[in-house]
């Protein structure tokens, strides 16, 4: 946080959303944790500070739309995790059901041919 952030904490924190917002869409999660303790401190002067209702209004507006991109790049990632994880179950084999609606496994068998002189 520079020097003169600490007499204008409401537009360093705006600025410091903006930069959590970039580091969320390109994926650097290193960054958003540099970024946290500064944004910790912001808070906490723009809690203790006199700040127009409309700029607090902006700062929630901008900290609810990083959050949601949050959620939605955790999401992403859980669904990506699932998706590696079932590829993994498929290499190994499937399930199948039969007429009866009975589920069956079927394991993956070796392709090695046999020969014979």
């Amino acid at each position: 946080m520079a020097f003169l952030d600490a007499f204008r904490p409401a537009a360093a924190l705006a600025d410091l959303l903006d930069k959590e917002k970039a580091a969320i869409l390109k994926g650097d999660f290193a960054t958003l944790g540099v970024l946290l303790k500064s944004k910790e401190s912001l808070l906490t002067i723009v809690a203790k500070s006199k700040t127009p209702a409309e700029v607090l209004k902006d700062l929630q507006k901008r900290s609810d739309h990083n959050k949601r991109l949050l959620m939605a790049s955790a999401k992403g990632i859980r669904t990506a995790r699932e998706r590696i994880l079932s590829l993994r179950n498929q290499v190994r084999g499937f399930t199948t059901y039969g007429p009866a609606g009975k589920a069956t496994e079927i394991k993956r068998q070796s392709l090695t041919m046999e020969r014979k002189a």
